[in-house]
Order: C-alpha cells, then structure tokens, then sequence
C-alpha cells in the first residue's frame, strides 16, 4: 500500500495544512512578551523549479546515414518559479542551449518529438514573525528587542517541483568539404569531478568528448585554494606544470577553491581566439596561451563536512491504545539500533475538530517537550471517547548525521508496522530534524460487540471449495476463511495465498461425501477502525448468515492490541448427496379454450415430491403471452386478456425443486433428461435461453410442446369507434368486453390560465387521441426580479443546477457519472472506488471493490446464481447433459429471458422450502 507522495494534489495540501499546524516553533513566549497587542496569522505558497532535460541524439553523416547515437542528460539547480514563470523557462533555455552547443559544431541541428512532465518532490517550510522586520521565530533575541503591538505570523510553505523534458537531437553532417577541419572551433569537456567533501583528495577526472579525441588533449587540470583573492595552494594533475606554490593533498571543510584546465592540440590543429568551450555541460571562457587553450575560473566550490545521511528511521513503544479520561504520556523511544542516529525530540497529540465536510483543524495540543508546544490552543489534559487526534513525533539527528531530502513514509516504521496512508513526513532545520505525521486519525478505544458477515458454510459432495469474502462493515476487515479436513491427514484450504502456503501443498481441492470438515475465520480492524478506535476482545460475538454462533473462550483468540480475532472451530460440515428428479408432474391444467376466454391457470404439482408448481403460462409469441404469477406480469409487452379462435399457444412452467433435504442430507436437483408429465402426458420441452441453468440444478423454466388452439363460439367482435381509457392505456371495446388498439397515451401540455406577477396560472396534459386529461397543477407567479444565474454548479445528491442570488434555480440536471478507481483491489487486500458527476464534481460514498483472490468459484460455475448453494454446485459434472428433442421454435425470447434473469438475481419468488443451502450445521 502506497503511503507517501499523494497522487492527489488536496490530499498533499490538507496533510501538509495539518503537519504545518503542529510543528512547534521556539520563543512564543517571547512574541507574547513583545507585542502586547494582536497576532495574525498569514499563509504564503512558493514554487521552486528544477530542469532536467534528456535529449536522445542521433548523428547522421552528410548522406543522412546515422553513424552514432547517444543520451545526454543535464539537469539545474532549483529556480524559484513556477513553470511558466520566465526564470524558470530561462533555465529551460540554457539547459537546451548547453546540449545543443556540445554538437553545434558537427553539423545542422533540429530538436523534435518534445515531452514534459511535471513531478512533485518535496516540501520545506518556515514561521516568520513580522512586527515590523521579518523575524524568524526562533531568532529569541531579534523578538525581544523588537518593538510592540500587533505582528503578523506568516507560515511560508515552500514546494518544491522538478520539470523533466525529454526530445529528439538531430545533427545533420554538413559537407565536409566546407569545413575547416585544422581549426578547432568548439570544445567539450566532460567527467569533471566537482562534488568533494571536507577531507577528499583532488582527482584527475576530466574528458575530451570521444568526437574530438583526435583533435585536442588535456595538458593538466589544477585546483588552487585562495584566501582574500590570492592563491596559497595548488594542485595540478600533471605535476612538471606545478609552480612553488604548497601542494593540495586534501580538501579542507570552509576554505575555497578554483577550478583551472589547460589544453593541448594534436598535430595538425589549432585553437583560436573564438573557440567555444563547456565543461560538464556549461559554457565557459577561454583564452589562447601560445598554441595551448587556457580554461580559468571554471568553477569555485567551499567543501563542507561530510554527514552520514539517514535514509530510514524506526520509533518504537508509541502509545496509540489510549481509553478514555487517560492522560497523554511520553513513550516513544528510537529503534535501539538507531540511537546512534538519531533522538526523540518530542512527541505531540492534537485534538482535532471538524470546519466543513471535508476538513478538520487542530483545538488542543499535548507536547511531551512543553517548550515546544505552540500558544493559541488549548492544553490536551486527557482523552475522551468523542473525540478524534493526531499523533506525531519529531526526531532529531546526531552530530554527524542528517536526514536524506527524499525520506518519506515509506521509510517510516513505527511500533514495527508501516505507516498508514495518509502519513506524512516533512525534513525541517537543513534536514537536522525529521517530523513524522501518523496518517491515521485516532480516538480512545471501543469494544466490537459482535460480527455479522454471510459465509457459504455448506457444500455438495464434489464441489471445490469457495467463499463469499463479503464485507463485514468499514471497521472491520476479513482477512481469511478456513476449512480443515477432520481425518487427521492435515488437509485444508483458506481464502487466502499466504495462509495456504502453510498446508505445505495439502490443499483441499473437492470436499468428499463422508467425510467432516471443520470451519475458522480471522477478522482484523480495518484502518478506518483503527482511526476510529475500534478493538476485539473475547467479548466480541460471532454471526453468520443472521445466526449467533456459540463459541468458548478457547475458540477465540485476541492479539495483545486487539486489533485481530481468530475463531477457531466455529462449525462442522459434511458435504450432501445429489439425487436427480427424474419425472416432473403437474396436473389439472386448463388446457382448452373458446375464442374470448379469459385464460385460466389451474396447474398444481402433486403431493409429497421433490419439487414444486411456481407458475404457468400460455404464449402467443415472444412479445404476447399470460402468465399466472403477478411478479411475472412485466414479462410480455402484450397481455392476453382473451384468447382468439385460430391462434395457437404454447404452454409453458416454472418448477422448482425442493433443494437440500436436511433429514435426509441430499439436495434434490433436476437433470438434463429429467421428463415432464402435464395431466398425465408426457411432454417435450425447452429450457429458455436466459434460464442460465446447466440442466442440472433445482430449477426447470421451460416452453412444451403443448399447443392449444381456441375454437369460435359464432360470436363476431364489433369494435366502437369511441375510445375508452384509464390513466395508462386507451382502445377500441367490443359490447362483450374484448378490447384492441390498445395504445399508451400520447400526452400534451395545454394552458388553462396565464400566470402573472400577481397570480398563478394552471396547466394540465391532455392525450392527443382519446381526449384524457390529468389534473392541473399551478404555474407559479412570474417573478419580476432578473434572475442572475452563477457559473458555478451547485448539486445534491441526484442534480445540479445554476442558481440566482434569490434562489432561484436554472439548468436543472441530473448528474452524469463516471466511475473513478481509488485504489486497485490486490489478491489480499480490497480497493476502493467511487461515482463521480462529469459536470459539477459531485462524488458519492466510496464503496469496496473485493479483493481479486477472495470468492471466486470454478469456471464452470460463472453463471450461476449465488443466492443457492446448488448454483454452485459442480455435480452437475457428473451428470449427461443432452439437450431435449422435438421443441417448439417460437421466435425471440428476450422478454421473458429478462425476466428469467431478474428471477436468478432477486430470489424473491424461491419458495422457503426450496432453500437449497439449508443443510445441516452444528457448532462445535
């Protein structure tokens, strides 16, 4: 888990708020003494900029072939700026012009294909008080003798970025007969070592440029130590060029030194009075000394003593356990191989309270050092179980020891565990001190009552294992399941990699009719918890699927912090048996109809099987059809409120098994060549398209062969010309009842009365066709005010709109989302994801995504329905699956295949007696 460098810019700037808030500055009693008077708080935000440019360089000769390629890359210091400040684009330049000036002599230069990017790098802050002069707190006695009154307190935050470019360098050979190639017009230097330290010995170090090898050589390099602009000592490479100044053998800490080189040409060559010199990437000045090039001043460098840069940092025994009315204490000590290194400077809990949905600020500070402890706020005294605090601790280095510039939470452990997300750390005092933000949000200890989470506790003889892995709540994280083989062959299987690596390869890939398996499950707090304050104890119950599960105190098991739970032997279960339905029944089916009959369902499945009658139905086409059941009803676009001489319609039913039999152990399912008998006939069917069933499970949605064909009664349907109507439909009405043309309404808006300034108005819809009204409703009053909407969305939680000083509200829509990942789920920890409106920003709730390697079934169980255990049953394997003969064709079925589909996922018609994962459990 990524804990550092936030990728969102509001999340590094309301940490950073935060960080800021709790660094304490020295003196605040010398503040308070000086002015006397008010204080007021100012924040200022400064960008510093670095350039570093890589140019891949491809060198053709005068025919275009490419005869060399290359890297170059050159980098700056930082320059206050932002990007398009023209500081910083000044240093762009320089940059560029340093790369393109080391091959401007070899020819036509082009750049292309540029790229940037910007990348954030750290932050560096200070405290300056200004009664008049900047004063920086700390600085004790400029305050004092500073004059009275009010001051203002500036928190100046510097941030601090780095700009990378990357581009193609072209060098186009020109030919070379237009050249003069005695004469050496340009020179690179390269490789020269500049970076020494207090202590460090000169070295010969610098490079021709490998072009220009043939032309030109290093005579010597020399570095000359100077005090009041006068040279005292020297070194130089090649020792016959040094005079009678002493010797440099090392680089003193403090003292200053020049950086000299001096070069030769080959036979054949000469420098002359322009040519052009850069040494590591920079131009410098040069002047002819007799037929030798001389480089003075190239650089002047002040060696300072070496530190050992501390690039990680252990605290151990923080405190973070606090109940409530108990008193901040100082605990935290340096990780014992460490205290070399480094010391506890002091330990700080703030009290935080809410400003807005989004933020928090800081009301009451304990410091285990009062003297750092910043005025203004309140003392910490005791914790209390409402409120919410922030932990951090400040460390500071040794003599000989400083902080590494890039150190960041990643590099942070405390009380041997990484960092949260959130945390934060910030190097301060030339990186002499390190402030470590604890990212989680803490509060005094509360007790887990109880667990309640679904688990799939029951399986078929033949199935692999699966788990549900569902969410418990946001406190609470399931960290794995667990099932154990009880014949003492040490097999089992869990949810998780990690704890599967314990079996040693006994997994248990099927479960086995027979035999007992024994269930576990091991829950921890999640990071929300924790900022909460939540904890187990052996209080804490357990409950799956909606059922206290009876446990003693051996079967639980609660770490020292409580911060995990182990249930140990919770359940045993041992796997069903299958049994195949072979012949389904359904009697006292309505089977014969007149033309104008009402359809009429009558069908029943008989006494003491395994299965069940759910409901019935007769089907013109895919589109036309009735259907007992109610829930059903949506299933055809066209109702048959009366059946047609001359039509034929197909029967078909809805049965479902009973499922797990627990006196009997056995879950009842039908198969692929399960027969179906209608008053005694056998019948040939089809299984809808969208019944996703393999054949071989607790369910049978199926069109017969079955046909019914009403015959005429001598009656004729004479159809009015006036229509009839309710609130949805109108149609044409035959003096028996029979209706056609039945048709939705067409509606209209019709004003009934104009509003005014001083009255509202009235409008109702009307029906093009049938002349159907709705009731009116009023036309608000036309205000007289001129509506001046804002450009800025406002928004609840189902649209945004403009709106006018008065209230008034315009452009009302409602929101378009996009789904935004958080954070990617992993094979062992779950992600995040949240909704987000592409117009306005609003976000919903963030909600879990699971984690990848939790709950997921065999392949030949995708489909499936999870509300039943047999959805998930992989008998079916041993079952024939043929297909069935002699079906009906009758059209598309899309409708009632999405009705099928909503059966699968709602549940909601499943007869309880049908409940195929009621099998028998018993606590242990």
């Amino acid at each position: 888990m990524k804990k550092t460098k936030p990728k969102k810019l509001l999340t590094v700037l309301l940490t950073l708020y935060l960080a800021l808030s709790i660094v304490p500055i020295t003196a605040y009693a010398g503040v308070t003494d000086v002015t006397g008077g008010t204080t007021t708080n100012h924040y200022s935000h400064f960008y510093h900029t670095k350039v570093e440019t890589t140019a891949q360089v491809t060198i053709k000769d005068a025919d275009g072939n490419v005869i060399e390629t290359t890297e170059v890359t050159k980098s700056g210091d930082f320059v206050e700026g932002n990007i398009s400040d023209d500081a910083v684009q000044a240093e762009i330049k320089r940059i560029d012009d340093e790369i393109i000036a080391q091959f401007s002599s070899r020819g036509n230069i082009t750049t292309e294909n540029r790229n940037s990017t910007l990348m954030f790098d750290h932050f560096e802050s200070s405290n300056i008080i200004t009664p008049g002069d900047n004063i920086l707190v700390g600085d004790q006695d400029a305050l004092e003798n500073a004059a009275s009154g009010s001051v203002h307190k500036n928190l100046v935050v510097h941030e601090y970025q780095v700009y990378q470019t990357t581009y193609d360098l072209i060098v186009q050979a020109i030919d070379g007969g237009s050249q003069d190639e005695a004469t050496i017009n340009n020179v690179c230097i390269e490789n020269v070592k500049f970076a020494y330290r207090s202590g460090d010995a000169p070295q010969a170090t610098a490079e021709v440029y490998n072009a220009d090898a043939d032309k030109y050589e290093i005579a010597y390099e020399c570095w000359q130590e100077f005090e009041n602009n006068e040279p005292v000592a020297a070194w130089y490479s090649d020792n016959g060029s040094h005079g009678s100044l002493p010797t440099i053998t090392e680089f003193e800490s403090g003292k200053r030194y020049v950086y000299s080189l001096m070069l030769k040409p080959k036979d054949g060559y000469s420098f002359n009075s322009e040519t052009t010199v850069t040494v590591n990437g920079e131009s410098v000045k040069s002047s002819l000394s007799g037929e030798y090039l001389y480089v003075p001043a190239v650089k002047t460098i002040t060696p300072t003593k070496q530190n050992t840069v501390i690039t990680s940092a252990a605290v151990e025994n923080v405190k973070l356990d606090y109940k409530d009315g108990e008193t901040p204490c100082t605990t935290a000590t340096a990780a014992a191989a460490d205290r070399d290194k480094y010391d506890i400077l002091y330990e700080c809990w703030g009290k935080l309270e809410k400003t807005d949905e989004y933020t928090t600020k800081p009301v009451a500070y304990w410091y285990s050092d009062e003297d750092y402890c910043p005025s203004g706020y309140a003392d910490l005294t005791s914790f209390d179980k409402d409120g919410k605090y922030e932990y951090s601790v400040r460390l500071e280095a040794k003599d000989g020891y400083i902080f590494s510039d890039s150190i960041s939470a990643d590099d942070i452990t405390l009380n041997g565990k990484s960092l949260p997300e959130g945390s934060f750390v910030m190097t301060l005092d030339d990186n002499r001190t390190c402030v470590v933000t604890y990212g989680m949000n803490m509060r005094t200890d509360q007790a887990v009552e109880k667990i309640d989470f679904g688990a799939r506790i029951n399986f078929i003889a033949g199935d692999k294992p699966s788990f549900m892995t569902s969410a418990v709540d946001p406190f609470i994280d399931l960290d794995h399941e667990r099932w154990d083989a009880n014949d003492g062959s040490g097999y089992g299987i869990t949810s998780s990699d990690y704890w599967n690596e314990r079996y040693n390869g006994k997994l248990i890939t099927e479960f086995e009719a027979g035999k007992s398996y024994t269930y576990g499950v091991y829950f921890k707090i999640s990071d929300l918890g924790m900022e909460e304050g939540y904890r187990f104890d052996k209080n804490t119950k357990l409950y799956i699927n909606g059922e206290e599960i009876t446990l003693t105190p051996d079967q639980i098991s609660v770490d020292d912090n409580g911060e995990t739970i182990w249930f140990m032997n919770v359940l045993t279960m041992t796997p069903t048996t299958v049994k195949v339905i072979d012949v389904v029944e359904i009697n006292n089916v309505t089977v014969s109809f007149k033309d104008g009959d009402k359809p009429v369902f009558t069908g029943k499945s008989p006494e003491g099987v395994k299965y069940a009658y759910n409901c019935e139905w007769w089907e013109l086409d895919s589109k036309t059809g009735a259907i007992s059941a109610d829930f059903f009803s949506g299933a055809y676009e066209n109702k048959i409120t009366a059946f047609e001489a001359g039509k034929t319609y197909h029967y078909g039913v809805y049965v479902k098994a009973v499922g797990y039999v627990e006196s009997e152990n056995t879950t009842y399912v039908f198969g692929p060549n399960t027969k179906l008998k209608i008053n005694g006939e056998f019948v040939n069917y089809k299984r809808y398209e969208g019944d996703t069933s393999d054949g071989s499970d607790s369910t049978m949605w199926v069109l017969t062969d079955l046909t019914m064909t009403p015959a005429t009664d001598g009656h004729t349907h004479k159809y009015g010309t006036e229509w009839k109507y309710d609130e949805t439909n109108h149609w044409h009405e035959c003096e028996c009842g029979n209706k056609a043309d039945i048709t939705a309404h067409t509606f209209k808006q019709i004003i009934d009365k104009e509003a005014t300034t001083t009255e509202k108005g009235s409008k109702h819809e009307e029906c093009t066709v049938c002349g159907y009204k709705k009731t009116a409703v009023d036309i608000p009053k036309i205000d007289s005010h001129n509506h001046n909407y804002g450009t800025e969305w406002k928004h609840d939680e189902t649209n945004h709109w403009h709106e006018c000083e008065c209230g008034n509200k315009a452009d009302i829509t409602a929101h378009t989302f996009k789904q935004i990942i958080d954070k990617e789920a992993t094979t062992t920890e779950k992600g995040s994801k949240h909704e987000e409106c592409t117009v306005c920003g609003y976000k919903k709730t963030a909600v879990d995504i699971p984690a990848t390697g939790f709950g997921s079934s065999s392949d030949d169980e995708a489909n499936k329905p999870t509300n039943t255990v047999s959805s998930e049953s992989s008998s079916a394997d041993q079952l024939n699956n043929t297909a069935n003969t002699a079906s009906p064709k009758t059209g598309n079925s899309g409708n009632i295949i999405l009705w099928i589909a909503l059966l699968f996922v709602s549940g909601g018609v499943f007869i309880a007696a049908t409940a195929v994962d009621r099998k028998k459990t018993k606590n242990k």
